[in-house]
């Protein structure tokens, strides 16, 4: 297979990915009122990001932005409007960022070009999962994260990441490297390690829980039987 057509299966794969990333966090809002340790603020930014990268890859005419962001901003307005509704919050305030935001991104294009909407875009990604790291830092319960969607932003980064390097689009692969970072931390919390691997141990997700954590077990075992 040409390497530039690898490359441009491993963007669409990571556009195919990015697409699922919203949807286990927009069925447990649908299905579950308790939305704690959710930050609304972080919803807000990630449709103003999936907007911006959106009109990157309409200009650039990139299939893997175009898979990848028209219904990753369709999620993220769902997630955002139900992330109002669940924690009793003013939806006014995502159309009030929604139209400030778009001045910003049509002046940056018009004094940059495609190249100053990337950085844009980058920006608002950068920022985005800053406040919901710092809601996982907080006391509050973290129940209302899918712990799914974060796994899946972590690998669709990874792939972003690989494929703006390739396709030599440094926004790309900063945010994208950056984002996976922030998405393991937050899941790190939302999922600690050790705590984890005890609930699959115990049979949380059944006989493949406990293939996945055996080897972790078995290491733990020879520790304690050296120690004694």
């Amino acid at each position: 297979m040409p390497v530039a057509t690898l490359i441009s299966v491993l963007g669409l794969v990571a556009a195919g990915i990015g697409i699922l990333t919203g949807v286990p966090q927009i069925i447990r809002l649908i299905r579950n009122p308790d939305a704690s340790g959710l930050s609304y603020t972080s919803s807000i930014l990630g449709v103003l990001a999936a907007g911006t990268w959106l009109s990157y890859g309409i200009l650039l005419m990139d299939p893997a932005q175009l898979v990848g962001n028209v219904p990753g901003i369709v999620c993220a307005v769902i997630t955002a409007v139900l992330a109002a509704k669940r924690l009793h919050l003013p939806l006014r305030t995502l159309f009030l960022a929604a139209a400030g935001w778009a001045p910003v991104a049509v002046t940056a294009y018009l004094l940059g070009g495609t190249v100053a909407l990337g950085s844009t875009a980058t920006v608002v990604s950068l920022v985005k999962m800053v406040p919901q790291v710092r809601t996982v830092f907080g006391r509050a319960p973290l129940a209302g994260l899918a712990p799914s969607s974060f796994m899946l932003t972590q690998l669709s980064a990874t792939l972003w990441t690989i494929y703006g390097a390739a396709m030599g689009q440094p926004s790309v692969v900063v945010c994208s490297a950056v984002t996976a970072v922030l998405a393991s931390v937050i899941l790190s919390r939302r999922c600690p390690p050790i705590a984890t691997a005890r609930a699959l141990h115990y049979g949380r997700l059944g006989v493949p829980g406990r293939i996945l954590v055996r080897p972790l077990v078995l290491a733990r075992r020879a520790q304690l039987t050296l120690a004694a």
